[in-house]
């Protein structure tokens, strides 16, 4: 301990210390954590002598959990203090990479942007590699497997898993930068499980996120150790045994796992490890075997089953537990040791590393090394040519182990040294090894990152200390660094493998496009709305069945109104009673002979609708009666006004009409007798938002009911819902324009939102042009017809259809629609609004029927899942709202 300290306050460079940080802070505090720790790790007894790390100092464990800071994986505020900045909406070409995030995390990694700015840290590419060359050129690049296998999972073909293996030091030995990585891969792409878990902690400290719960008997050996024994290490590169020190145990969370297989050495004289499931033994696994061997032990989990435990009984030998949950999606494995190198995993058992390898099945390889290398080449303990032919090495075993996985490798990050006069001065040699790492990657047929020039190049490490970003150690980045480090990573992968798959077309942007000039006066009206003014926004949004359900707007109305005020339930068309309208307080019903008419079922065009394309013919003595926030209690009861919609003309029959159960005299005629079916609208005011309205026919013909509204006349937002399920822009066109106009006119909307599409995908012989001015000049119409109303329109969602060999494919109309969209969205000066890419792209369907949010027949949501996708939405329109609040006055005001 006294040499400790002396050396720890000599001037020697600040990595060399044994003690880093003592020189910096009071020494008490200090010497006593150090004691905790060596204590605490005498716990566990390590088999062999001690590793690289302890005696050539390479690099050094990441600090303890509670030192570390707060990872800031999908939180939705950043952990600085102050109020967060709103985050800017995505650019229209998704260069960035943000294509298939859900809204938290896309937001999340918006705020990684910006701090990705203040560091200087870089976007770098991956360099793809070539894994078969032919007489043209390169055939396949490094990554080909890995994106083939992730086109299948949203093709919908594969249905195993895509493994990953990501093997290196310890800057990822406690799951920082691949955490980052791994969640925004299962986000995108679907989740497979945990992956493999250590017994226990191999390095004693750290995080132990990718490690079971272990008894303190367990002797490990590792190939960090510096004679390891050459013929027993596995490739997961730590062995855990049981046998000296008597039974012992191991408990991991289940989760959503369904299947554990575990991974251990089969030997003579080995014992049995119980497998048991809360508590209760599900199987008992023998590890007897002549000669010793790697082996598995699958074991099927029971439904709602918690904890996994392993007990063993006599000499055992453990490498971990893979926990998956059978779902085809991303399985990302880390296989990371402290003080690391290339050469140390190639201490591995041959034998054992292609056996495990394999049956892992990875669709890709990961090697990231190079720190220790580049701290080797700097103490002269190695030499250029050493590193070069360890890493080649390496790479040549990954490649023969599994010769149909694609391969990467990352070079070194920056680290720094503090110089005997204290000044800190970059590592020389990291981006010697980044180098040569290149060099091994492109000649061995693997992929490459620069993970050195996307920290920011050499002499970012000292910027990263300085913010709060790297530890003491001048080596091993916070938590914080870590994962920006697994963003910028993660965004390269992405853009690399938006770029390779382009059979299904480009993929489209996310976030709200054409905001700022297309709602200016939306955005207005919302910020008034928010200071306390006077104002009101009408919304009125028209579509085909993902309007009609409700589920969608629903969702959209409540968080709306609950901010900006409750301006009324707005319009419900007539119809038969519905249990979609039951949890917004909405009740229909229908007494006696009515028949429901819809415009696609219309034998000529051109006939008078309501505003959902539903009218309801009752025959005399039918009754029919809506009824609004039915049930509910109204804190406030502000004056409202409560409008019925029907048509009048020639042979109509005599209708009553009733509010709240008292009848209203009867209207009065029109001055001319109306020679055609024509709109009528009638509009009572009543108080608070509680009301039914009722008409009854009397006899003399049928009477034609279109809908009710009830609006508040006070400040807030009415949002419309009229959908007609399986109708297209051209079902609203062919409906007689004088009955829209004398509706949208009443109805007086700011914003109209279009959401047609979805139906028009699903035609074979789609005429893209005709879909282009059709649709075109049905905004155009509307909008004037509304008084000027701006415009919004949502593309289509993602929609497949079923092979005859179950896998499923893309709507035969889909691209051409997904195409001409936004098209028509920019000629008519309307904002646009992806669906399908909030739903993750091309084959986002498959992803959301596996997770329960996409319906069966690959065109519609489940309830779930439209409530999924309005959160999107919402997210999507109030960030380009908080945008538009940042603008400068003057600019504001302009759509005033």
């Amino acid at each position: 301990m006294a040499l400790a300290v002396g050396l720890s306050l000599a001037p020697i460079p600040e990595a060399l210390r044994p003690i880093p940080s003592l020189a910096k802070g009071p020494v008490a505090p200090q010497l006593i954590a150090l004691v905790t720790t060596s204590s605490a790790a005498s716990k566990r007894k390590a088999v062999g002598v001690a590793p690289d790390g302890e005696s050539n100092a390479p690099e050094v464990p990441e600090l303890p959990e509670e030192e570390e800071d707060t990872p800031e994986l999908v939180q939705a505020n950043p952990s600085d203090a102050g109020t967060p900045e709103p985050p800017p909406i995505v650019a229209e070409s998704d260069s960035l990479g943000l294509a298939k995030l859900g809204p938290a995390m896309r937001d999340a990694a918006l705020r990684m942007e910006s701090l990705r700015e203040k560091m200087g840290a870089q976007h770098v590419d991956i360099e793809p590699g070539c894994r078969r060359m032919g007489a043209s050129g390169c055939e396949e690049s490094g990554l080909a497997p890995f994106f083939d296998a992730l086109d299948g999972l949203h093709d919908g073909i594969r249905t195993q898993p895509v493994r990953v293996e990501h093997l290196g030091d310890s800057l990822i030995a406690s799951d920082h930068i691949t955490d980052m990585v791994r969640l925004r891969l299962q986000e995108r792409h679907g989740s497979g499980g945990k992956g493999f878990l250590y017994i226990d902690r191999p390095t004693r400290s750290g995080r132990g996120v990718r490690a079971g719960t272990a008894s303190e008997g367990w002797e490990f050996t590792r190939l960090i150790d510096r004679a390891p024994p050459k013929d027993r290490l596995p490739f997961t590169g730590v062995a855990f045994a049981a046998g000296n020190a008597g039974s012992q145990d191991v408990r991991f969370g289940i989760d959503d796992a369904r299947t554990a297989e575990i991974f251990f050495l089969a030997q003579p004289g080995g014992g049995s490890v119980q497998v048991l499931a809360d508590g209760k033994l599900l199987q008992k696994v023998q590890t007897r075997w002549t000669p010793a061997e790697v082996a598995f032990a699958p074991v099927k989990l029971p439904a709602g089953a918690k904890t996994l435990t392993l007990k063993t009984r006599g000499k055992v030998e453990l490498h971990g537990v893979s926990l998956e949950n059978g779902n085809p999606g991303v399985v990302y494995d880390t296989i990371g040791l402290p003080g690391a190198y290339a050469g140390v995993f190639l201490r591995a058992h041959r034998p054992y590393f292609r056996s495990q390898m394999r049956h892992r099945k990875p669709s890709l390889v990961v090697l990231m090394f190079g720190g220790n290398e580049a701290f080797r080449l700097s103490r002269d303990w190695t030499k250029p040519e050493e590193i070069k032919q360890e890493a080649e090495s390496l790479v040549k075993l990954v490649r023969e182990s599994v010769p149909d996985s694609a391969c990467l490798v990352m070079s070194p990050i920056d680290a720094a040294i503090r110089t005997m006069g204290g000044d800190l001065v970059p590592r020389r040699s990291s981006r010697e090894v980044a180098d040569i790492f290149r060099q091994v990657a492109t000649e061995g047929g693997c992929a490459y990152w620069d993970a050195l020039s996307a920290m920011g190049g050499e002499g970012s490490a000292i910027r990263w200390l300085a913010a709060g970003m790297l530890n003491q150690d001048l080596i091993h980045p916070r938590a914080k660094g870590s994962d920006l480090l697994g963003h910028l990573f993660d965004l390269a992968i992405q853009r690399a493998w938006a770029s390779s798959h382009t059979q299904h077309g480009a993929i489209e942007p996310t976030g709200i496009q054409n905001a700022d000039k297309a709602l200016t006066a939306t955005f207005t009206r919302l910020h008034s709305l928010e200071k306390g003014e006077n104002s009101r926004l009408g919304v009125l949004q028209m579509g085909a069945s993902h309007t009609a359900s409700h589920y969608f707007t629903d969702a959209l109305r409540t968080p709306l109104t609950k901010r900006f005020g409750d301006a009324g339930r707005g319009f419900i068309a007539a119809g038969k009673a519905s249990d979609r309208l039951k949890p917004a307080g909405v009740s229909r019903e229908l007494t006696g002979e009515w028949t429901m008419e819809d415009a696609l079922s219309a034998a000529t065009p051109g006939q008078a609708w309501g505003l959902s394309g539903v009218r309801a013919v009752g025959a005399p003595g039918a009754s029919l009666s809506i009824r609004f926030c039915d049930g509910c209690t109204a804190a406030t009861t502000p004056p409202a006004r409560l409008s019925l919609y029907w048509l009048d003309g020639p042979g109509v029959g005599q209708m009553e009409v009733k509010v709240d159960g008292s009848a209203l005299p009867p209207e009065p005629p029109p001055p001319e007798p109306f020679t055609s079916p024509t709109v009528r609208i009638r509009s009572f005011p009543v108080t608070g938002p509680s009301h039914e309205v009722a008409v009854l026919n009397q006899g003399g013909g049928p009477i034609t009911v279109l809908g009710a509204a009830l609006d508040l006349e006070q400040p807030g937002v009415a949002y419309d819902a009229v959908g007609l399920p399986g109708a297209t822009a051209a079902t609203v066109a062919g409906m007689d324009a004088q009955a829209l106009a004398a509706q949208l006119s009443s109805r007086k909307p700011q914003l109209l939102v279009f959401w047609f599409g979805t139906n028009e995908s699903g035609q074979p012989d789609l005429d893209a042009e005709k879909l282009r001015t059709g649709y075109g000049e049905l905004i155009a119409r509307l909008k004037k017809d509304s008084g000027g109303a701006e415009c919004l329109v949502i593309g289509t969602t993602d929609r497949l259809q079923q092979r005859a060999d179950g896998g499923w494919e893309e709507a035969p109309g889909l691209q051409q629609v997904v195409t001409t969209l936004p098209e028509v969205a920019r000629a008519q000066g309307c904002a646009y609004w992806s669906a399908r890419a909030a739903m993750g792209g091309a084959r986002g369907m498959v992803r959301w029927q596996r997770e329960g949010l996409g319906h069966a027949d690959g065109t519609h949501l489940t309830p779930g899942g439209y409530e999924k996708l309005a959160g999107m939405f919402l997210s999507d329109l109030l960030a380009a709202y908080e945008t538009f609040k940042a603008q400068p006055p003057a600019l504001a005001a302009e759509g005033r």
